[in-house]
This record gives C-alpha cells, sequence and structure tokens, in this order.
C-alpha cells in the first residue's frame, strides 16, 4: 500500500511546509518529483518517528540526518512489526546511532531515546484506517488483502 503526500499529510496531522522540510532532510525521499511521489508503509513509519522526536522532545530534524539511512533500515520491517512481537530501539543521542533493543550495547550513561517500532507500527496502522472510508478499511482489517481474480493467462501451444 502506498499514500499520496495528502494521505500522508491527513495521517500525521502536519502541514504541506512540514513534510515538505522533512522530505528534503532525508535522502531517501528528497528525490521524490512530479505527481506521484507516494509513501510506502514503512516511510510513512519514518515520519512518524520523526513527528514524535521532533513534537515530543523538541529534537531538530536537521539532527537526524545523520542517522537517516539507519532509521529507513529498521523501519523497512515496520510491516513485520504489525505482528505485536516488542521491537525496541534505541537512539543514543550523544553519538547520533542507533541501537537494536536487543543487542549487547545498552544504555548505559549519555542521552537515549528509547522507541517501540511495534506500538507505533500499531498506532500508523490505526491512524491510516480511521482516514480511510469505510469501505477501504473494511478491507484493510481482513486478514488477507485484495487479489486479481480472472481467468488465468492462457499459454502459447508449441
Amino acid at each position: 500500500m502506498k499514500l499520496s503526500p495528502q494521505q500522508v499529510r491527513t495521517v500525521l496531522k502536519v502541514n504541506e511546509q512540514t513534510l515538505r522540510y522533512w522530505k528534503r532532510t532525508y535522502p531517501a525521499l528528497a528525490k521524490r518529483r512530479g505527481y506521484g511521489p507516494c509513501y510506502t508503509f514503512s516511510e510513512v513509519m519514518v515520519l512518524l518517528v520523526t513527528k514524535r522526536l521532533v513534537e515530543q522532545l523538541g529534537v531538530d530534524v536537521s539532527k537526524l540526518a545523520p542517522i537517516a539511512t539507519e532509521l529507513f533500515e529498521v523501519c523497512k520491517s515496520s510491516v513485520l512489526l504489525l505482528s505485536g512481537n516488542d521491537h525496541t530501539v534505541f537512539i543514543d543521542v550523544t553519538r547520533m546511532a542507533i541501537h537494536p533493543g536487543n543487542s549487547s550495547h545498552k544504555p548505559a550513561g549519555g542521552i537515549w531515546i528509547e522507541l517501540c517500532l511495534s506500538d507505533l507500527a500499531q498506532e500508523l496502522r490505526s491512524r491510516i484506517l480511521d482516514s480511510l472510508g469505510d469501505d477501504e478499511a473494511t478491507q484493510m482489517s481482513l486478514a488477507l488483502g485484495p487479489t486479481a481474480v480472472g481467468a488465468p493467462p492462457k499459454q502459447k501451444q508449441a
């Protein structure tokens, strides 16, 4: 599923200028142009993490640029995070590095931010469902997504 910029702004409750600024900050999103710069679930997950860090902790978005690649990698498995398994990461603010919650490198001193990605993925999923109409929300709540139905393709006979 991909979301349009308008849908992303609605789901995250941010304005166009904010989304544009965040897009410029992250190299993975910066090259999107034209009418089809759609976002994947994992990319919107990164933007939700960004929103949380900015609004709740006052982190400047430009300070997140050094960990942008790591942040996108961690959130790439965000669809798997919907399974309910606890997946926590720590952001070392002093060194601007991301460490998995299950790593041997546990926070000891310095400033650390703990993010429970599975909770954020669930929140994002509910925000997306809330922003959709009734038919789309019903479809999204099904265990399996939509599948193309039709006659199988004809094979050439030799």
